[in-house]
């Protein structure tokens, strides 16, 4: 009778050494994903940096291109806003005045 010539005892703990390895990689850019994404992206001049839903398919986006920020906000059934933020500063009134102007050119 041949004797049993399966996978030995080493590689299984070749096989669990490596599943581990690759846990403790997936954990690691799970973690770091904003560090890695940040040095990918690091040559783009455009980035989003904030989304806001406002409701009816209407969002605002805060865009930084060329260190400058512009409030972006669009819609489904109207049409775009662009405006460069000043002094990178979100001043509420000023937001608030923009979100008037663009509610009362909605409902004329």
């Amino acid at each position: 009778m041949p004797e049993y010539v399966g996978p030995s005892l080493s590689n299984y703990l070749l096989v669990l050494g490596f599943l581990a390895l690759l846990f403790v990689g997936l954990y690691y850019i799970k973690k770091n994903k904003h560090i890695i994404s940040r040095t990918i992206n690091s040559k783009k001049r455009m980035k989003v940096s904030e989304v806001t839903l406002l409701g009816q398919g209407d969002r605002a986006l805060i865009l930084n291109l060329d260190n400058k920020d512009y409030l972006f906000i669009s819609g489904k059934n109207s049409g775009s806003l662009l405006t460069e933020i000043k002094n990178n500063s979100l001043k509420g009134n000023n937001l608030e005045k923009v979100f008037e102007n663009r509610l009362r050119n909605e409902k004329n």
